[in-house]
């Protein structure tokens, strides 16, 4: 596997745009006052080691996955200089032990173990310079981890050990009113498995807060990239997303806030994607929660264009919908139907919680199983947590797919 290298167009322009900041631009903050070189000596390291034990049982591997992988990042931001601030990172991951796993997706059919898709990889994590000297505007040039809104679209997908990153220029601008307008043009990303790949990704999001507590947006992705981790059959599967999304909190009583979430898009081809990408999303939600505690109701639904084709989420933050196993990381052809149903409960470093699925094809109705998930994570200092996860995925009566239990017991520590 090849390291994955940010375009060599990205740092000559971070570096040609730090260093060459002009003086006259408005400053964010008194102390950009002093010069480069103090710039780059008051710079601020940055850390994460974060070691993790995985172990899955798949019904249709003979082999138990089991081993240990490990993330170490390493890196450093500038101070700021004429509203500017580089940010430089480097990041290392491996095995530790014993490998009784598969960590590579082609080996996936011939393995006698399941998928773990954490290999080995050594790299640039992130290089970018941010500029926010000009009043409400921020601009990001560079190799960057991308997280739009809920991350429901465009995410980093931060728990596997190489995080999804992207190369390009983003903006983002916040002088009008209660309102951000977001824009963004993407070249190259890295995967999760550290192969790097050129795509066209163009992201455009506006949002407002009407009022206290609530939000509106509206957003459009561009995504023209023939191959992106959709398991679709076609040969282009490129797509453009148009939605619109409002949350916030309904109702408070007392110290308990009533979020709820409502959400609206539609999937089509976009430049030469097959014409069958034909569908659309949507997602209601509300709950309740204070400080220590929170539940929460969640109605999801990826459809299907008559069987034909069911709406993917190539960059989406799969870890946060439809289950911690990944069973459904590419969507079925007759979509998808997932309500569930979340707990959250904190006593003094101890936090506790749960997700429970239920799973239906949107064009059919066929019982496509359940996924039990709980968690307990421990702070055991200001910067380190212990994290120890179970998931439980069961098919569906009379489908092919498997079943599927994970545990995982991740530490992280960050500088």
């Amino acid at each position: 596997m090849r390291p994955s290298r940010p375009d060599r167009r990205i740092i000559l322009a971070a570096a040609a745009l730090f260093a060459t900041a002009a003086p006259g631009c408005p400053r964010a903050a008194d102390d950009d006052a002093f010069g480069l070189e103090q710039s780059l000596a008051r710079g601020r390291f940055t850390f994460e080691l974060r070691p993790r034990y995985n172990r899955i049982d798949e019904s249709d591997k003979p082999e138990r996955t089991d081993g240990v992988t490990v993330r170490v990042a390493a890196g450093w931001i500038s101070a700021p200089f004429h509203g500017s601030r580089l940010t430089l990172e480097g990041i290392h991951t491996d095995h530790i032990g014993a490998k009784r796993f598969n960590d590579s997706g082609a080996l996936s059919a011939a393995s006698p173990y399941a998928l773990l898709p954490d290999p080995r990889y050594t790299g640039v994590n992130q290089a970018s310079v941010e500029l926010d000297g000009v009043e409400a505007l921020r601009v990001k040039a560079g190799r960057q981890v991308v997280r739009v809104d809920n991350q429901r679209w465009v995410s980093d997908n931060g728990f596997r050990q190489i995080p999804q990153v992207f190369d390009g220029i983003s903006a983002a601008y916040t002088g009008i009113g209660n309102a951000q307008l977001e824009a963004a043009r993407y070249w190259r990303m890295r995967t999760t498995s550290g192969v790097t790949s050129s795509l066209a990704l163009s992201v455009l999001r506006a949002a407002w807060n009407p009022l206290p507590g609530h939000a509106l947006a509206a957003y459009g992705y561009f995504h023209d990239q023939a191959q992106n981790g959709a398991f679709t059959g076609f040969a282009d599967n490129s797509y453009r997303v148009a939605g619109v999304k409002a949350e916030g909190a309904a109702a408070r009583f007392g110290e308990v806030d009533i979020p709820y979430i409502a959400e609206y898009a539609q999937q089509r081809p976009f430049a030469n994607g097959n014409a069958d990408i034909r569908a659309s999303y949507w997602r209601l939600g509300v709950g309740a929660g204070a400080r220590d505690w929170a539940a929460r109701y969640d109605y999801e639904v990826k459809g299907s264009n008559s069987g034909r084709y069911g709406l993917q989420m190539p960059l989406t933050d799969f870890y946060q919908y439809n289950g911690w196993t990944l069973h459904f990381f590419n969507t079925p052809r007759t979509g998808l139907r997932d309500q569930w149903l979340t707990l959250r409960g904190a006593i003094g470093n101890f936090t506790l919680y749960a997700q429970s699925h239920r799973f239906k094809a949107d064009f059919g109705g066929t019982d496509l199983g359940r996924e039990n998930d709980a968690g307990l994570a421990y702070a055991f200092m200001d910067n380190g947590m212990a994290r120890l996860q179970h998931a439980r995925y069961e098919p569906g009566t009379g489908t092919p797919d498997p079943s599927v239990h994970k545990t995982w017991l991740t530490i992280t520590i960050t500088y």
